[in-house]
């Protein structure tokens, strides 16, 4: 079962062995999902025991990790004695590839180390260390120039044992920052300046950086880091060169031969070249017409229209470099997804208004005193537009123009199939969950916010898979069905007039769902799967509707019966009988249906 072509579980066909076979970290394929219309996605396949008790027992904290620089983990199944690990693929050039075809400047590294240090914070404080860190596992992705960290295959827990492997990580990341800096890799390094960490001639740094490098670099305890969140406060007053590279533009300054010869390198996370050279020549095409007709998304546009655009999109050079930094960084990603600027603007500051009603809608200033409203400014922009990359490009442009009106045509079409406009619409709140703040969950929000509903609309009604079951008289109908990682089922169950439905379903503790009478009316509440008894008022055909929150597809089982309401019982109209302590006449208590 480890053939290009071999599908697995009836749903990932094998394309290409990328690494491996390896007794520790396995192999790596590259395959495709056909229930999902042939999408990429890598697979780690796991041969022996050791390397299948650790992944195994830390893959379900690996799914619960979510970042947009971090491919989301999917299921896990067993196979042939094999482990197969499913995540999602990034498509994008490895910075091994890019050592070899560039030169990094200092400012380069910086924004990388920047970028990078969060994820390993994350990682340590669940108590995981990554144990590969280096320029194979790095990938500038070609949709926006982030850095993604990808998994070597060697993670693990982190316990009273492997507390050094953390550190490990953080020297790793010095190492890799040298390679990118110096353009050699580490046994180059080593060996032409040895393994006591001495700094390497001819490689000039300011002063400051250098001196956070040499301490990652150290294998002296009392020098080195032992958390990320020390670096990043090391490394918060090294000022960024301005001549650093915009991420998002990631082939604008490689010459033609250059990107030639990156296209034959193995990008991404197999030899793709033909997929690395259309993501080049797209960037390049999408990038000329972005600056012919979005001109507004230009992170230095000039002539501001108000004084507000003026605080928001001109930062002052007053402002401390961490914080211009972080400015860049921002519209950097901003342009690279296409968003309307203006719009986002809007969408943050109504955030923060929300967050401090008592300013009465004033906005943040640049003055010293604002520097903590500043940064929540900050930290609430980050947040959006991690929702933001979860939608398809092709939405995410029009964001700020998005008209009720379209989304009409996938609600008619659902309509026609017979259901409920409330259903419709509970439905799209149930996919915005992850694009909208809990206390906008449920109910269509106002602008700026409602532009992100109508966004959940448009991608997940054309989605959503119905199915319909008549449940017949002390008879269940019993079905299985898979729903994808934060996919939707809509069952439509027809049930005799008059009759009452026993209804059962099972499945993982990431499901839920809830149930709707023919006019629309919850019947039964948002929850886990669970076993529930409709009453008859409730109509035909109930409207079942089951989410999966989860990161990995998963089955879940539905069992109906129809039951006729029992009638009530007639009523008895005894004899009185005589008392046995006075004798009186006593008419006995009438009976109830708890009594037959």
């Amino acid at each position: 079962m480890s053939g290009s072509g071999t599908v697995l579980v009836e749903r990932y066909r094998l394309e290409e062995r990328l690494s491996g076979p390896d007794p520790v970290q396995g192999s790596l394929w590259r395959a495709v999902d056909v229930m999902a219309g042939d999408v990429p996605v890598a697979i780690r396949q796991l041969e022996t025991t050791a390397a299948q008790q650790r992944l195994q027992g830390i893959w379900p904290q690996l799914q619960s990790l979510t970042h947009p620089q971090l491919p989301r983990c999917g299921e896990l199944f067993a196979l042939d004695e094999a482990i197969w690990l499913v995540r999602d693929w990034q498509d994008g050039v490895a910075y091994d590839v890019l050592r070899r075809q560039t030169r990094f400047g200092a400012g380069d590294v910086l924004l990388l180390l920047r970028q990078i240090l969060p994820l390993l914070e994350m990682f340590h404080g669940c108590g995981l260390v990554h144990g590969d860190v280096n320029p194979r596992h790095l990938l500038r992705r070609g949709s926006d120039g982030l850095p993604v960290l990808l998994d070597g295959g060697r993670m693990q827990r982190q316990d009273a044992t492997s507390k050094e492997a953390a550190c490990r990580d953080l020297h790793d990341l010095g190492v890799t920052a040298l390679e990118l800096l110096s353009g050699k890799e580490s046994s180059a390094l080593m060996a032409t300046n040895g393994e006591d960490g001495s700094w390497p001639e001819g490689l000039p740094l300011e002063p400051g950086f250098r001196q956070v490098l040499e301490r990652l670099l150290s294998e002296a305890p009392e020098r080195r880091f032992s958390e990320a969140s020390d670096v990043l406060k090391a490394l918060d007053s090294v000022v960024l060169p301005p001549s650093v590279t915009d991420p998002s533009l990631p082939e604008a300054t490689v010459s033609p031969r250059t990107s030639r010869a990156m296209a034959r390198e193995q990008g991404a996370e197999g030899r793709l070249w033909p997929v690395v050279l259309a993501l080049a020549l797209s960037a390049l095409v999408g990038s000329a017409i972005g600056w012919l007709l979005l001109p507004r998304t230009s992170p230095i546009e000039k002539g501001p229209r108000t004084g507000r655009d003026r605080a928001i999109q001109q930062p002052a050079l007053s402002l401390p470099p961490a914080e211009l930094d972080q400015r860049q960084q921002l519209f950097s990603r901003l342009r690279a997804l296409q968003v309307d600027r203006d719009w986002f603007l809007k969408l943050v500051d109504a955030s923060l208004t929300s967050r401090f009603p008592e300013r009465g809608g004033r906005l943040r200033s640049e003055s010293l005193d604002d520097a903590p409203l500043r940064q929540v400014w900050t930290e609430l922009a980050e947040g959006w537009l991690a929702r933001i990359e979860q939608l398809p490009p092709a939405i995410r442009a029009r964001l700020g123009r998005l008209r009720d009106g379209d989304w009409e045509q996938p609600r008619l079409a659902l309509q026609q199939q017979g259901v409920h406009p409330r259903v419709v619409e509970h439905l799209v709140s149930a996919a915005a969950q992850d694009l909208l703040p809990g206390t906008m969950q449920g109910r269509k929000p106002a602008e700026p916010f409602r532009q992100l509903w109508i966004a959940a609309a448009m991608e997940s009604l054309d989605d959503v898979e119905i199915v319909r079951l008549k449940a017949r008289r002390l008879e269940p109908t019993n079905t299985s069905l898979r729903i994808p990682a934060g996919g939707a089922r809509l069952v439509l169950v027809q049930v005799p007039d008059g009759d009452a439905l026993a209804l059962g379903i099972n499945g993982t503790p990431l499901m839920q769902m809830v149930v709707f009478g023919a006019n629309g009316q919850v019947v039964e509440e948002r929850g886990p799967l669970r076993v529930a008894r409709i009453a008859a008022e409730a109509g035909s055909p109930l409207q079942v509707l089951i989410t999966n929150e989860g990161v990995s597809s998963g089955l879940f089982t539905l069992s109906c019966r129809a039951d006729r309401p029992r009638p009530p019982l007639p009523a008895v109209d005894l004899d009185p009988l005589p008392d046995s302590a006075t004798g009186e006449l006593v008419r006995p208590p009438e009976l109830d249906s708890n009594d037959q």
